[in-house]
């Protein structure tokens, strides 16, 4: 009995050595948090890990050897030589100006940028970069000699160019990204040569997608990248490098009332249609004829008077006669919410899907009318035929006499005639009544209602005159 009385307490001594070296050994060692370290590991927490910068110098040096130098030559009449307005804003690059007199024509140079997408010379650069251009010339970093280049193809909706010089031996390229894996707030990096300085780079973030720069030409397209890597005339065709050196865009547009804001051609767009223009020299593209606007855009009073449930898709505007919109029965109001089965969610995406075909190609199109999905087939013409010629007759007068409704609907209203067409800058098939004038207090100028604005259609039924 006593032995074991000795041996429970044997035990008992070497416990209480055991845990009070354990804690001896444990506040030595710092494993026992204390209050103060506590305190720091919640503000470790708080406070994001650093991160260091990527080398950006390592991506100009791998891609600067494939950026290139392009001067666009032309004789241009000085009494005719102006661009437009829209494009000298946004594009326009710097321009260089010879010859003296009224009537001698003058040689225009104008500088872009561009970079080679394969051995054997393929170049892709912005369409405005060589437009109306006689002679267009590229030179390589490091390098006197210029190049004469033959303009392979070019594609004025998306504003790209693909051009092709023999240098007689294989030259540096960059690769291609994928720009619809792009995201807002990650790292870029712009080469090019803005104002004739060879080689510049600038980095900066992807600020924005999917932006649309609008104004006073087809901006269907528009699906730019935006960037606050700075961007100047001549940088026009140069690349936006991700941090891997891929082009994920080719630099086109800036702002020219703000900075910090540029815009980029996704590059996927280009990958989309650089094998039309290396076999046709053009892009030819599928086409419905018909004017669209995201349901989604739409306010509820809109949505719930032409029984739309559902707020994607693409509402129908307006349906130009004789092309396949209308061959196939589709109407204004109309909504298309479906292409051979695939939901639209949005205009642009109807546009994306309809123009990514082939003229000829058929597009079985789902379509909700009156609060029924009905089914039409529309058969694709080419875009392109199909816009030419819509020329406004050009007349000089002012618009017709207006019908004085303002004092009861809070606008008034116009016909379209010809001087209508020109002053509003309507299309000659368009068809209603314009409206002249919007009083800003009026319910109707709340909905929408402005100057220009084309009346189609009054409770269902069309209007085709006062």
């Amino acid at each position: 009995m006593a032995y074991r009385r000795v041996q429970f307490l044997m035990l008992t001594v070497l416990v209480a050595v055991s845990v009070t070296a354990g804690m001896f050994l444990a506040s030595g060692l710092d494993l026992t948090p204390s209050a103060a370290a506590q305190e720091a590991s919640a503000l470790s927490r708080e406070v994001p890990p650093a991160y260091s910068l990527p080398n950006f110098a390592d991506i100009a040096e791998r891609a600067n050897p494939a950026v290139v130098s392009i001067t666009s030559s032309a004789v241009v009449d000085p009494r005719n030589s102006g661009r437009s307005l829209l494009r000298d804003f946004f594009f326009g690059p710097e321009h260089r100006e010879e010859g003296e007199g009224d009537d001698e024509g003058r040689l225009q140079q104008s500088g872009g940028s561009g970079f080679i997408i394969s051995e054997d010379g393929y170049i892709l650069t912005n369409y405005h970069v060589i437009e109306d251009a006689d002679r267009v010339q590229v030179r390589l970093e490091n390098e006197s000699r210029q190049f004469l280049a033959k303009v392979v193809g070019t594609d004025r909706l998306t504003d790209l160019a693909l051009l092709k010089i023999d240098a007689g031996r294989r030259l540096p390229t960059i690769p291609l990204g994928d720009s619809n894996r792009v995201r807002v707030g990650e790292w870029v990096v712009a080469i090019g040569n803005p104002l004739f300085w060879d080689h510049t780079v600038t980095v900066g973030v992807i600020s924005a997608v999917g932006r649309r720069l609008g104004g006073n030409r087809d901006s269907s397209m528009d699906n730019y990248l935006q960037t606050d890597a700075a961007i100047n005339f001549g940088n026009s065709g140069g690349p936006l490098l991700n941090l891997y050196g891929e082009a994920i865009g080719i630099n086109t547009a800036i702002s020219r009332v703000g900075q910090g804001i540029g815009f980029t051609i996704p590059i996927n767009m280009a990958k989309q249609i650089v094998d039309q223009l290396k076999e046709n020299g053009r892009v030819a593209r599928g086409f419905l004829g018909i004017g669209i606007r995201d349901i989604a855009a739409m306010d509820a009073d809109q949505r719930e008077y032409f029984h739309l449930a559902e707020q994607h898709g693409a509402f129908v505007n307006n349906v130009t006669r004789g092309l396949p919109g209308a061959v196939s029965g589709m109407r204004r109001g109309d909504a298309v919410v479906e292409v051979d089965g695939k939901p639209i969610d949005s205009s642009q995406e109807l546009i994306n899907e309809i123009t990514g075909r082939s003229p000829g190609d058929s597009a079985r199109l789902t379509i909700i009318r009156d609060g029924e999905r009905i089914q039409l087939t529309a058969h694709l013409v080419d875009r392109e035929q199909a816009s030419t010629g819509e020329v406004v007759p050009a007349r000089d007068e002012e618009p017709s006499e207006a019908l004085d409704t303002e004092d009861v609907l809070g606008f008034t209203v116009s016909s379209i005639e010809p001087q209508n067409m020109r002053y509003y800058e309507l299309d000659r098939n368009t068809e209603g009544v314009v409206v002249t004038s919007s009083d800003p207090f009026s319910d109707a100028y709340g909905k929408g209602l402005r100057e220009g604005t084309v009346i189609l259609e009054v409770n269902r039924k069309r209007v085709r005159s006062l």
